[in-house]
């Protein structure tokens, strides 16, 4: 049996989503789909929230380094490594472009919806899972955690969407199957050297650019 706990929350860029519905006259109902891509997402926050492997409160990335990573410690070094490489690919490629930069942090951080900033967000979380993707397929207990995972999405009810005020909010459910996996940590600041709590912001909040509706439409716009 899968126990549910409900989240009831301001979607990802709920104000921008909203915008963009009031300036091309479209109802919110007009652009749900409960597809893959809202598995995908309902997987990820589930990682996040429930069934994570490593910590109280994570990230999303941790259910890929399940089978490499035999501690948490271990775990929250892999997924800097991961956020610190997200972070060197936007400086190279960006090296120039200090407004861009400056726009990326801020919309990372919810000052702003940047939707060029978005959309680079968005690809890079996407080739990061990508490269996670590869290696997980080689690794059996990756696999059967993921396996198990998408088992609990299933027995789950699609994400509720409403517009309340110039914003879009969004109710929807993440699970666990009986207890929650023992000997987890809670990130705090008090693990982070100066140096690495930059990645930590990345790896904390980049999944939110694969929220479905912001595939779907601020990426896209």
């Amino acid at each position: 049996m899968v126990n549910l706990m409900r989240i009831d929350s301001e979607v990802p860029f709920g104000t921008a989503l909203s915008t963009w519905l009031c300036l091309h006259h479209t109802h919110l109902d007009r652009l749900v789909r409960h597809d893959y891509m809202e598995k995908q997402y309902l997987a990820w926050e589930t990682v996040r929230l429930q069934t994570n492997p490593y910590f109280l409160k994570g990230t999303g990335f941790e259910g890929y380094f399940v089978g490499r990573c035999p501690t948490p410690e271990a775990a929250l070094d892999a997924i800097l490594a991961t956020s610190q490489g997200i972070l060197d690919a936007i400086a190279r490629l960006y090296r120039y472009d200090y407004d861009l930069r400056k726009r990326l942090m801020r919309t990372l951080i919810r000052e702003t919806s940047d939707p060029q900033a978005i959309h680079v967000w968005s690809a890079y979380l996407g080739a990061a899972l990508g490269r996670l993707r590869c290696q997980v397929a080689s690794n059996k207990e990756a696999v059967l955690f993921q396996t198990q995972n998408y088992r609990i999405v299933s027995a789950l009810p699609p994400i509720v969407y409403r517009e309340v005020e110039r914003d879009v909010r969004q109710i929807y459910a993440v699970g666990s199957l009986g207890s929650k996996p023992a000997g987890r940590i809670a990130v705090t600041t008090s693990l982070l050297k100066p140096s690495q709590q930059e990645a930590w912001m990345v790896a904390q909040s980049i999944g939110e650019f694969g929220h479905p509706l912001v595939r779907k439409i601020l990426d896209a716009a």
